[in-house]
């Protein structure tokens, strides 16, 4: 098959820098390496170009950078006819996106729409345009019958509410790119440390902390400090799990928005945790994946999460993942098994779950055991992969149009 995987959001990835959690590329290369050609649409206000990325053997994936008309966090491109006829399969984002909408209109034959979001009071904006799209663009899609993919239990049930049948859903979820984490895949303390110690936007703060700690639960968060990610939040939780186990260290990484970093900060000073605490604002993803390995538990209260590469990533590399309810968790968690999901949105509770966990030696090695086996046997690009191509040859089959 030729897949054309279409990203009709208006924001830059920049494929020649960072690859690593670009969903679109990860998906595009472990298609190519089924054996299937696979580009990629990309929205720019800049120069239009085309960039050629390796699949990890050999063969190439094109990605197109096109501008296009932007409203709403809507991206439309004008695809020339003959270029979008030379593809079996046309994959947008997101049923509410006008792009897909016309797409599935005029394609119908062979544009399935890969769909994210979920209903949450907390995406009042969201809720709204879907309110006002609905009437217009689900009569569309279902008398086209629209293939849709989703990404998680909670995205399908969310279009299936929307009117959408749950036989023109497939649920694919998300995957990682395992390729390029291959290259840092050291298991010994001390390479890990010489790993970090070579990456210039460590300070030494943070680099020392890490480093230097012998006793004590060394606790994760990564990730934008933003209200959605329910920071402040977290700075409870930790200063509630402090009073279990006072050697323990909150590492974050991340940054935001002046505003809401300054009342991160002030709630640190609030808390009178600055000293347990070390915060990064930037860190290269290549050296990431050594700091989740010498960490202990990964930390998530996030309010809404579509799915969450952070998760992934963590259970990836074996830790003990504390989070809500959120599409990516309803996916990848087997609340106790191989990760905890908290409903509670009391600090004290998080507190007392993390610390009755933590103190279990054999509960934490065979959650992480099972966390890190679920990641690598289901959820790498090459797995849902699959997934995908399946749904792909569903497309197009017993449609029946007006």
């Amino acid at each position: 098959m030729k897949i054309l995987i279409i990203r009709n959001i208006p924001n830059f990835m920049d494929v020649c820098h960072n690859t690593y959690n670009i969903q679109e590329v990860g998906l595009a290369k472990a298609l190519s390496r089924m054996g299937h050609e696979c580009d990629i649409v990309f929205w720019t206000d800049g120069e239009e170009r085309e960039v050629r990325l390796d699949n990890g053997q050999g063969a190439f994936i094109t990605v197109f950078y096109k501008k296009g008309k932007t409203i709403l966090k809507n991206c439309i491109y004008s695809f020339e006819e003959s270029f979008l006829k030379s593809y079996d399969i046309l994959q947008p984002c997101e049923y509410n996106q006008v792009q897909s909408v016309i797409l599935a209109k005029k394609y119908p034959e062979k544009t399935v729409v890969y769909h994210g979001p979920y209903f949450d009071e907390f995406n009042k904006r969201y809720n709204l345009m879907c309110k006002l799209l609905d009437p217009i663009i689900i009569p569309t899609y279902k008398k086209m019958h629209t293939k849709f993919m989703a990404k998680s239990n909670l995205a399908k049930d969310f279009l299936v509410s929307k009117g959408i049948s749950p036989d023109n859903i497939a649920m694919v979820g998300v995957g990682m790119d395992s390729e390029m984490l291959s290259s840092s895949k050291k298991h010994s303390e001390s390479d890990i440390l010489g790993n970090l110690a070579e990456c210039e936007m460590c300070n030494s703060a943070f680099f020392d902390k890490i480093s230097q700690q012998k006793s004590g639960k060394k606790l994760l968060y990564i990730g934008r400090m933003e209200e959605r990610r329910n920071v402040l939040f977290l700075l409870d939780v930790f200063s509630e799990y402090r009073k279990y186990a006072k050697d323990a260290v909150l590492y974050m990484i991340g940054t935001g928005d002046d505003e809401y970093c300054n009342r991160v900060r002030n709630k640190i000073s609030e808390l009178g945790i600055g000293n347990s605490l070390v915060w990064e604002q930037k860190m290269e993803q290549k050296y990431l994946s050594n700091i989740y390995k010498l960490t202990d538990a990964f930390l998530l209260p996030t309010r809404y999460e579509i799915f969450g590469m952070v998760l992934l990533e963590a259970m990836y590399y074996g830790n003990i993942v504390f989070t809500t309810q959120n599409g990516g968790s309803n996916v990848l968690i087997d609340n106790d098994e191989n990760g905890v999901i908290i409903t509670d949105k009391d600090a004290n509770v998080w507190a007392g779950r993390m610390h009755e966990v933590l103190e279990n030696k054999h509960l934490v090695a065979t959650m992480a055991q099972k966390a890190s086996l679920t990641i690598r046997a289901g959820y790498t690009w090459d797995e849902r992969a699959r997934l995908f191509v399946e749904a792909y040859e569903g497309v197009g089959k017993e449609k029946c149009f007006f």
